[in-house]
């Protein structure tokens, strides 16, 4: 596993996130769960490094590995009874924190079945979490805040990943995920340089490349490691960056729409490329 890095948690623009990642600590610790941060607070984690602006958001998404299919609404009535969560009436997977926030606990290990899983409660009780089990291998990375606390956030070429399935399951709805997408190619040269200098080096050599062009290489390669045992997973991700379906044609348009970032639709096409590329030199 890399090394950890360091952040501020003021930077991450959200009022007791600390208290409630030390919540989570206790009562999943608790039950035996482990747990990583996607979404907007992992994406925000890394951009802190860099103070990278992005767009607010008062979502928070964690994935809790279960290995016994009692645990999820154990750990659920646990936060309920003891810590003043509120259960959502609209997604059996949200709670209402305290802190006036939602939180998304999606669930993923002993509950999955064909890549999904099925919870009692209202509202939303299906939800996908194809390439979770390989990012909690092989993405995920330690982040170390205020000196007195460590949590796990995926990493970028894994949020990357995880964004691109939630954009092809429900393109219409996750739009979101496309322009995070193509933050990330333009601002991971300067958040990961130390990681592309230390292990891509190789990719200095090659002509007519410029630093998001490296960065897209090297996400796809991060990718590429990452699914190097789903060989299906690695199809569907390369599926999607080809724009081999109907429905993926709005990628390149919505990475471009994105203001201040400086694509246009033939660059992003360019740069889907270059992570399918990455992708491919990993056996």
């Amino acid at each position: 596993m890399r090394n950890s890095f360091k952040i501020d948690f003021n930077k991450l623009r959200q009022d007791n996130l600390k208290e409630l990642f030390r919540i989570l600590e206790e009562v999943l610790h608790s039950f035996g769960a482990d747990y990583y941060v996607i979404g907007a607070v992992a994406r925000d984690s890394w951009f802190a490094k860099e103070d990278v602006s992005s767009r607010t958001t008062k979502d928070v998404d964690i994935a809790v590995f279960l290995s016994d299919q009692g645990q999820y609404q154990k750990i659920k009535d646990t936060l309920v009874s003891e810590y003043g969560f509120v259960e959502s009436k609209t997604n059996a997977y949200a709670l209402h924190t305290p802190f006036k926030f939602p939180i998304d606990l999606m669930p993923f290990g002993a509950l999955e079945i064909d890549d999904s899983v099925k919870v009692e409660g209202q509202g939303l009780t299906v939800i996908n979490v194809n390439g979770f089990q390989e990012v909690f291998r092989h993405g995920i990375i330690p982040v170390k805040a205020d000196e007195d606390f460590e949590f796990q956030v995926a990493t970028l070429p894994a949020l990357v990943l995880l964004k691109l399935i939630a954009y092809d399951d429900r393109p219409e709805h996750r739009i979101r995920d496309i322009q995070d997408v193509a933050q990330i190619l333009t601002s991971y040269f300067d958040i990961e340089s130390d990681l592309i200098y230390d292990q891509h080096s190789d990719l200095f050599s090659r002509e007519g490349l410029d630093l998001v062009d490296y960065s897209a290489i090297v996400i796809g390669r991060e990718i590429g490691r990452i699914v190097t045992e789903n060989k299906s997973l690695k199809e569907r991700i390369l599926n999607i960056l080809l724009l081999s379906d109907p429905k993926h044609k709005h990628i390149p348009e919505i990475m471009a729409g994105v203001e201040g970032l400086g694509l246009t639709i033939e660059r992003s096409i360019n740069l889907l490329v270059e992570i399918s590329r990455g992708i491919k030199e990993i056996n």
